[in-house]
């Protein structure tokens, strides 16, 4: 499905997702006001996250007896932790984000018309997904937070604090807390967008480019295109140091949820449980998508470069031209990849139906122990 927006209106819709969180660096013109903000949202949330992870992650042992609930308090415990493992990335990379997103936005402001055309058209292919991701996510904290009014459950989460919770003030307290680090969690899920983003963008810059090359016809302009290449190649190197580990970990958690979600799916809980938990495994599968779908696209972007060169009137231009054309035909078609040596293969929609297989495959494993410890189910 297609979807119609402004450039700047995008950009906008994926700032305001990762708000609560300050993923998305301020420019270095903002006030000293506007800067102590960002910085106490970002610590509000890592608390908050924290202080719902550490009793989630006690829960896990308290409730080892009982098999659904601690698969319940592993899968969102995760989630805690995805949260807060893109929080840090996104600190220590702050500085890196800042210049790609200020590239981006500047970009935006100053596109003529071939530029716009192409942002357009990506917010055509991919914006309809992005509102679906964002909806979903929300619509999980929501279920959270209302489903203890019909279950009766005293929180939102299967945690289980250290002590005793005895007086109702403190319940409420801690209730309250819970629904905010859910919050938290949310927009914390939603810097997958923000990835997103930044991948989408160095798409299109690598499709302007390619066109640029398509009209090269003499020399001069070749080199001033192999000069935007290299700006670009450079562009996207930065981009993929700076996102490289939040996928990393966004494929370590989400497997994990994915897995406990199923198992959970499964069992004998009640049809709002399960919704619930259809939601959190739907967007868990569909996190890793969202990265996925556009580094593929930038893989094939990125090697088109080469026939977008080769279809030039390079053929007709000097022996340097000649020369100098092959060169970069033959550097092209090196694709640009999100990887980590070692640790992550190229990220490619391939990648992401074997992690698909993967998982369930996993999930195949843990469901036979779980129906091994539940004859009933």
């Amino acid at each position: 499905m297609k979807f119609s927006a402004s450039p700047e209106a995008a950009v906008h819709f994926t700032k305001m997702n990762v708000y609560l969180v300050s993923s998305w660096p301020l420019s270095n013109s903002v006030s000293r006001l506007s800067r102590i903000w960002f910085n106490i949202r970002w610590w509000t949330a890592f608390i908050s996250i924290l202080l719902l992870f550490l009793p989630l992650t006690n829960g896990i042992f308290v409730y080892q007896n009982d098999l659904l609930v601690m698969v319940k308090a592993v899968c969102l415990s995760s989630a805690s932790a995805q949260a807060l493992l893109k929080l840090l990335v996104c600190r220590f990379q702050s500085d890196r984000l800042q210049f790609l997103h200020q590239e981006m936005e500047i970009f935006i402001k100053n596109a003529n018309p071939l530029e716009k055309k192409c942002l357009q058209k990506y917010i055509e292919k991919s914006g309809f997904f992005h509102i679906f991701l964002s909806f979903g996510v929300w619509a999980v904290c929501m279920a959270y937070i209302v489903e203890p009014v019909y279950l009766s459950n005293p929180y939102p989460t299967d945690t289980a604090y250290p002590f005793l919770v005895k007086s109702e003030p403190l319940r409420i307290a801690l209730y309250l807390q819970q629904i905010i680090a859910l919050f938290f969690i949310g927009a914390a899920v939603t810097i997958d967008l923000q990835v997103a983003t930044l991948l989408w963008f160095t798409c299109v810059k690598f499709e302007v480019l390619g066109h640029h090359f398509r009209e090269v016809s003499s020399e001069r302009q070749l080199i001033a295109c192999i000069k935007k290449h290299q700006q670009v190649l450079w562009y996207a190197k930065e981009v993929k140091y700076a996102v490289q580990y939040i996928t990393l970990a966004t494929i370590a958690t989400t497997t994990i949820g994915v897995i406990c979600g199923c198992l959970a799916l499964i069992s004998h809980q009640p049809f709002s449980v399960k919704l619930r938990v259809a939601n959190i495994v739907a967007n868990a599968g569909f996190e890793l998508f969202i990265y996925a779908w556009p580094a593929d696209n930038l893989i094939q972007v990125s090697q088109a470069i080469s026939w977008n060169v080769y279809n030039s009137k390079w053929i007709k231009g000097s022996i340097d031209m000649i020369r100098t054309t092959t060169t970069v035909i033959r550097r092209s078609q090196l694709p640009t990849t999100i990887s980590i040596r070692g640790v992550m293969p190229y990220l490619c929609l391939q990648y992401y139906t074997s992690f698909l297989s993967t998982t369930f495959s996993y999930f195949t494993t843990l469901r036979v122990v779980y129906a091994t410890e539940d004859p009933e189910n």
